[in-house]
Order: structure tokens, then sequence, then C-alpha cells
């Protein structure tokens, strides 16, 4: 990553949950990139758990890409 880059701090998304765990991603750039994707399966893990309590119905389903808006 070019180190002159400002780097792009993400808009609230309105649940300081979801805002916390995407700061989570802010460290990426700093790690060796062998640490990265255990930082990023957390991310999404955190995510996916926020989005069960959101829809308990499904919590953690796993669908087919383009899937979201169908049932």
């Amino acid at each position: 990553m070019d180190s002159e880059r400002a780097r792009e701090i993400p808009e609230p998304t309105g649940d300081a949950r979801v805002d916390a765990v995407i700061q989570g991603l802010a460290s990426l750039e700093e790690l060796d990139l062998a640490e990265r994707p255990a930082v990023l399966e957390t991310v999404h893990s955190r995510l996916r758990e926020l989005l069960g309590e959101i829809s308990p119905g499904e919590p953690g389903r796993s669908g087919e890409q383009g899937e979201l808006g169908r049932r």
C-alpha cells in the first residue's frame, strides 16, 4: 500500500457494535500478510453474529451470492 495515500475513514453505520467491528479493519495495513486472514475471519464472524441478532430466524445462515432479498 502507498503510505502517502490518506486512509479513508468509514462512515458510521448507526450501530456502535458494527462500527467497532469495522474499526478492527484499520490495523490490516500494519499487519504481516500471514496475520491478515485471522483478522478478516474475526471481523466476518462478528458481523455475522450481529446480523443473526437482527434476523434471529436465520442466525449464521449461509447463502448463495445474490440471495439477499429473496424469500
